[in-house]
């Protein structure tokens, strides 16, 4: 299905998902053709879950959903990566727009999801802010809360008091490592990379009357003191996980940027004009793109480099070795 001469930049549908706390700012930011009459809160750039997998849009292998191209493509698609134990792809990529705050949640570790059993599932994820409209994110607990104390504050509907608020501006970045207890707020497009898990236990849901999973946060929460410092970042790398590693990369007008040789890597593009990702395959080797655009880069893709018309800046994410 893949080699380094049929290899290319993979785009692919959006899987939107309607949202009590959605909006419609995915029209303004990026262009795009919304769902008539829905409050847009997610979408789901780069997906390989049941509840939503993604197909490829360009070329070829348009039609082809990922999961196929995931247990078929091999190394040419992963390179030394490895898929999830089902076989699914190893990354989930959203854009998210919250117009209220979202529900106060937590994802377990892999000690809480193996304690928990069935399809309880490790996540970590991160946020890179796009737009804020004064927006805020809860992020942790404050210093001295314990688990009686936040037990005690959730039945009397009164979280808030015990999670610290982070006002947010664009360009700003937050790292939420399994166990941390968070929310984003209204005013925020973020864009967010994760592990490929929907396990997500609510800590309250603000009234509005959905489930929520006290017994099993209080299962996942990391009530220790966090470490704010962010793993491995350093100059344009923000973050590096056993999962994933996210970098923000840039590229002056009229020069050309390397990707990540041999390695399976996304990018979500942030700004600039007249983007496109040349290569030395076979199949569109030159393939456009333009803010809002998230794009998959098999590890058989030869010479692949960005160029703009513009200054452009994406984010990027890459796969580390054997995970």
């Amino acid at each position: 299905m893949l080699d380094a001469k049929q290899a290319y930049p993979l785009r692919f549908a959006p899987i939107y998902k309607a949202k009590l706390w959605g909006g419609r700012n995915f029209e303004r930011l990026f262009g795009r053709d919304l769902p008539i009459g829905e409050l847009i809160g997610e979408s789901w750039e780069l997906a390989d879950l049941p509840g939503g997998a993604s197909v490829v849009r360009n070329g070829p292998l348009a039609g082809v959903g990922l999961t196929e191209l995931t247990r078929q493509g091999g190394q040419a698609l992963l390179g030394l990566a490895t898929p999830m134990p089902d076989g699914r792809f190893p990354l989930l990529i959203k854009f998210l727009d919250a117009n209220d705050r979202l529900s106060l949640q937590v994802h377990p570790d892999a000690i809480a999801a193996k304690a928990i059993g069935g399809d309880a599932a490790r996540k970590m994820e991160c946020w890179f802010v796009l737009e804020s409209r004064e927006g805020f994110i809860y992020k942790g607990l404050l210093p001295g809360v314990t688990p009686e104390a936040f037990r005690r504050a959730i039945e009397e509907d009164a979280a808030e008091k015990c999670v610290r608020p982070i006002d947010c501006t664009a360009g700003d970045f937050h790292y939420l490592p399994a166990g941390t207890v968070h929310a984003l707020c209204a005013g925020l497009v973020v864009a967010e990379v994760q592990t490929p898990s929907d396990t997500t236990y609510r800590v309250t849901d603000w009234g509005r009357g959905r489930e929520i999973h006290v017994e099993r946060s209080m299962q996942c929460i990391h009530f220790e003191a966090a470490d704010e410092a962010i793993p491995g970042a350093a100059g344009e790398t923000l973050l590096v996980t056993d999962a994933f590693t996210v970098a923000k990369r840039s590229c002056p007008a009229g020069q050309a940027v390397p990707t990540p040789a041999g390695r399976c890597a996304v990018l979500m593009m942030l700004a600039g004009e007249g983007i496109e990702i040349r290569h030395a395959g076979e199949v569109e080797a030159a393939v456009s793109a333009a803010p809002g655009d998230t794009l998959l880069l098999p590890a058989a893709l030869k010479d692949a480099r960005v160029v703009a018309s513009s200054d452009a800046r994406w984010l990027e994410v890459t796969l580390p070795d054997g995970a």
